[in-house]
């Protein structure tokens, strides 16, 4: 009988020189306030994959790894004999991640790669985030709208991400944004029936939005990001001018981002100049030019609406693509704009049409349109620069019969 107890004592001390030594224990405590910091998400750069639910199998569960910046022990991954056993439970060098970032940051082979400051930076990024993200104020809330076209039959596909990382600290005030999306419309802009026909289109889905699917307490504030052409964009601008609060973004070309930049110092420089004729001839046509991304060429325009029109003109200082870089220069810009209606006003009446040329941002074209008041503005005639084309042809009218 003695063999195999001999065996069975042999077996126990082979199992107990195998098992590995047992982590550090972190407080529950400890645990709980990390979870809440990183908001149960995994805080690896470019990760932030939920830890509280398989994605695949939506499978709920703890997938979590807490990972140390410094080892809890000394000879483990940017272990040390001083700070090892100093923060082994500090929170301050804990992160959470998934399994797969964290065994990539404790290999051998990549330890090299994350140094003790590169994940300290990653875990401060992600909790500052969260923390921004979760002080925000019920009155942040704002309904995002994507409005997507067609530009001489070139698509555009706005990401949502992106455009949610823009209007921060505000914030969606539900999951999916609300989009008008045209992508699918196989029409030029040269082919008849096109501008009704998308003007009709974003009118129904536009009314269906903000006049019949939602609650108006949602919408008391919109974030909206739009691509398309200018025509359609000024028209819808016509539409959200309903709307008191709304924010507009601007996709830089550069960055491919839609944040709004800083501005330099020199806030009060005077970003635009308002071009007006010597005299207002009452019998003659009246046209606004803007000239913001571009240069709308005069002699195109006289060309077309006639030797003797009153011509105003609102031009940035230095036209160019870039030139909407900031949320400053589109707020001078309504501001000019609307002091360019006001006097325009006095001087055109309130029921002679007016023709609009706009060499400009979205966020520009969306203001020419929700600039204009429906009681005391008369109708405007937006026209199109064509590719290929001479140059601009009339789109649509806008202001008329809004409330129809």
């Amino acid at each position: 009988m003695s063999e195999p107890k001999d065996k069975s004592q042999k077996a126990t001390k082979a199992k107990t020189k195998s098992k590995k030594k047992s982590r550090v224990p972190i407080p529950p405590k400890t645990q709980l306030e990390l979870w809440a910091r990183a908001a149960g998400r995994c805080e690896f750069r470019g990760c932030n994959k939920p830890l509280y639910l398989d994605e695949l199998t939506k499978t709920r569960d703890n997938l979590s790894i807490i990972s140390h910046i410094i080892a809890a022990e000394p000879g483990g991954p940017r272990g040390n004999e001083i700070d090892s056993p100093r923060l082994a439970k500090d929170i301050s060098n804990l992160m959470l991640t998934c399994r797969d970032h964290a065994k990539i940051i404790d290999s051998k082979e990549n330890v090299h790669a994350y140094p003790i400051e590169l994940l300290r930076e990653y875990k401060k990024e992600h909790e500052d985030r969260i923390r921004l993200l979760t002080d925000i104020m019920d009155d942040a809330k704002s309904l995002v709208l994507l409005f997507q076209a067609p530009i001489d039959g070139n698509n555009f596909n706005i990401d949502k991400t992106l455009a949610y990382q823009a209007m921060l600290p505000n914030y969606p005030a539900k999951e999916h944004p609300d989009v008008i999306d045209f992508s699918d419309f196989a029409d030029r802009e040269t082919e008849e029936g096109y501008w009704s026909i998308l003007s009709r289109n974003i009118k129904a889905k536009f009314n269906d939005i903000f006049k019949h699917g939602t609650n108006r307490r949602d919408y008391m504030h919109v974030s909206v990001f739009a691509l398309g052409p200018i025509p359609l964009l000024t028209y819808l601008g016509s539409l959200i001018g309903d709307i008191d609060s709304v924010d507009l973004y601007q996709r830089h070309r550069t960055t491919k981002d839609w944040k709004w930049k800083d501005e330099p110092d020199d806030f009060r420089k005077e970003y635009y100049r308002t071009i007006e004729p010597e005299t207002h001839n009452d019998d003659f046509d009246t046209s606004i030019l803007i000239s913001i991304s571009g240069v709308v060429d005069r002699k195109k325009v006289v060309d077309l609406v006639g030797e003797g029109c009153n011509v105003y003109e609102i031009t940035a200082d230095k036209p160019g693509l870039d030139f909407l870089s900031s949320r400053l220069k589109l707020e001078m810009f309504c501001y000019e704009y609307r002091q360019l209606l006001t006097k325009i006003r006095s001087a055109n009446g309130h029921t002679k049409e007016l023709n609009l040329f706009i060499a400009a941002p979205s966020p520009v074209a969306i203001e020419c349109g929700r600039a204009l008041l429906p009681k005391c503005d008369p109708a405007v005639r937006v026209y199109d620069l064509i590719k290929g084309a001479s140059g601009f042809v009339y789109a649509l009218t806008i202001n008329k019969n809004r409330d129809a």
